[in-house]
This record gives structure tokens, C-alpha cells and sequence, in this order.
């Protein structure tokens, strides 16, 4: 079922980078609404943003045992997506109270598509629901900077989030093309400003960044994962939010190829900072593999 560390890093990295060379921004995609996210069949919970990366296609996914459980069966050539997960293994080492230190290995299992099962039903019902993207986007920047009690402007030509003044600052919406950009711009400074120690705390693990290094490219990178989440939770057009640039794609091809460890990482710490940002509780997501 799972293998060791690296591996399971590298074919990851290597499926986002195989979508990138197709000029496909795999973080960009929607997840939100019943109809347009990954889902366990069995358990009903979502996926981690990672996995929902890695499954690309919404809907309801099960594992093999899941399918012969509910006496379902596979269509012909059907294939898994794997999706993964950290379990902690226990070292020889000891902690200062003389446990055993353990550690987080990523591993991996496969589920299935329900589109590709035959004999199961789907349980989901898409309801109809109005949404006015303007007002949900400019209801969690106002909510959070309410909440967060932190300094926004946007005026200006820079945009920026300052650690020191914990203050963001974007250009004027008329300064953007579509309106699309300026909310993926907003929410990608309101994602670095859970870097603050007293919000997701990643203060240690972006010190001594400059520009182009690991630690400014993680950042960069939990950035555009939390715009992204953030404009498909309010429902902003993802298509004009983002400038898909084969320069932009490039770059990114760059990061992952001499980093195997930084979509995992950077994911993780997106979703957080994204269930921070909403102020919805950021619960481990468990998923019972052997239902």
C-alpha cells in the first residue's frame, strides 16, 4: 500500500509536473459545491486540497475494498488515482520524556472514480444555489480584516503583505483588467498574512527568505494555492483570476523539479491558512481505507 518517503514525494511531484508541462495549472481547478469536489463515497469527507489535486475529477471516489463491499464492480479499464496520507511511525529514538519520537511518512492508496464503477449509485444531489461572487469574495476579506484587526489598503502600484506593519497593501481595483485579478491578488496577500505568529505561524519556516530561494518559493507557493482555493470558495472565475503565462508555468516546473517535497508541504499549509482565512476549524481529515 504505501512506500518509502521519497518515493511517494517524487510521483506526486511528478503528476503536477506532468500537468504543468501540458500547460495545465492543476492548483486552479474548481473545488467547491457538492457537484465540483472530491469526495470519499463511504465517509462523505472531503478530500485534502493535495487530493484534490492529485483525483482532478469531482465526484464521488471509493477504494477497491469500498467497491466489493457494496457488491459494485469495476468497469473494463478502468484505472485508480492515488490519493495520500501521513502515518506516523515510531523511531528508536526517545523525547525528553522517554517516548518514542515518531515521525510523519507520506503513503498512498488508490480509489476509484464512481464513474468508472458499475452496480453503485451516486448520493449526490446538486442543488441549485445563486451565488454573486463580488459580494462572497469582498465578505471574507472584510470578515478576516475585521477579525484579524489588520491594516488593508488598496491604492498604490505594489502589492504586498508587510510582516513588520502587518498590513497588506494591493493596487486599486481600476488597475486590474478583470476584477477577477484584483480578488486573486487580495487573497493571495490575506494567505501570507497568516505567516503572522499569533494566525498559522509560519514565521521560522519563511526566515532568511529572499527572492528565488526555497524558502520565498514554498511561501510564493502556499500563496497561490490559498488565491486559488479562496476565489473558488467565492466563486470568482478562476480562468481571469489567474494570468496562465507559459512564463508562469515555467518557473513553477523549475521549483517542483529541483524540490519533491514542496507541493506537499506548500498544500498543507495553504489549506490551513485558507480554513484560518474563512474561520473555519482546521480539523485533521481522517479516511478509514479499509471501509
Amino acid at each position: 500500500m504505501g512506500i518509502y518517503i521519497m518515493n511517494v514525494y517524487e510521483i506526486v511531484t511528478n503528476r503536477i509536473i506532468e500537468e504543468l508541462k501540458n500547460g495545465v495549472i492543476p492548483w486552479q481547478k474548481p473545488w467547491v459545491g457538492k457537484e465540483s469536489i472530491c469526495i470519499n463515497y463511504v465517509s462523505r469527507k472531503k478530500y485534502s486540497l493535495l487530493n484534490q489535486i492529485l483525483l482532478g475529477k469531482p465526484g464521488e471516489w471509493l477504494t477497491f475494498k469500498q467497491i466489493q463491499d457494496r457488491k459494485g464492480y469495476l468497469k473494463k479499464g478502468a484505472k485508480g488515482r492515488m490519493v495520500v496520507y501521513f502515518s506516523l511511525i515510531e523511531t528508536s529514538e526517545k523525547d525528553k520524556d522517554g517516548n518514542f519520537k515518531k515521525i510523519p511518512i507520506l503513503k498512498y492508496y488508490k480509489v476509484f472514480h464512481l464513474d468508472d464503477v458499475q452496480g453503485i449509485q451516486s448520493k449526490i444531489t446538486i442543488e441549485e444555489t445563486e451565488h454573486n461572487p463580488i459580494e462572497e469574495a469582498e465578505a471574507v476579506i472584510s470578515n478576516y480584516l475585521e477579525r484579524e484587526n489588520l491594516k488593508f489598503s488598496n491604492h498604490g502600484s505594489k502589492a504586498y503583505y508587510s510582516p513588520t506593519t502587518d498590513e497588506v497593501k494591493v493596487p486599486a481595483k481600476s488597475q486590474f483588467s478583470e476584477i477577477s485579478e484584483y480578488y486573486s491578488t487580495v487573497f493571495h496577500e490575506l494567505t501570507h498574512s497568516t505567516l503572522h505568529e499569533n494566525r498559522c505561524n509560519r514565521r521560522e519556516e519563511t526566515k532568511g527568505s529572499f527572492f528565488g530561494n526555497t524558502p520565498y518559493s514554498r511561501e510564493e507557493l502556499v500563496a497561490e494555492l490559498g488565491a486559488a482555493m479562496l476565489c473558488n470558495i467565492t466563486h470568482i472565475d478562476c480562468k481571469k483570476a489567474f494570468k496562465n503565462s507559459v512564463a508562469y508555468i515555467q518557473s513553477w516546473l523549475e521549483v517542483l523539479e529541483n524540490d519533491v517535497k514542496m507541493i506537499v508541504w506548500a498544500s498543507s499549509r495553504a489549506e490551513k491558512a485558507t480554513k484560518y482565512i474563512i474561520g473555519e476549524p482546521d480539523e485533521a481529515e481522517q479516511y478509514d481505507i479499509t471501509e
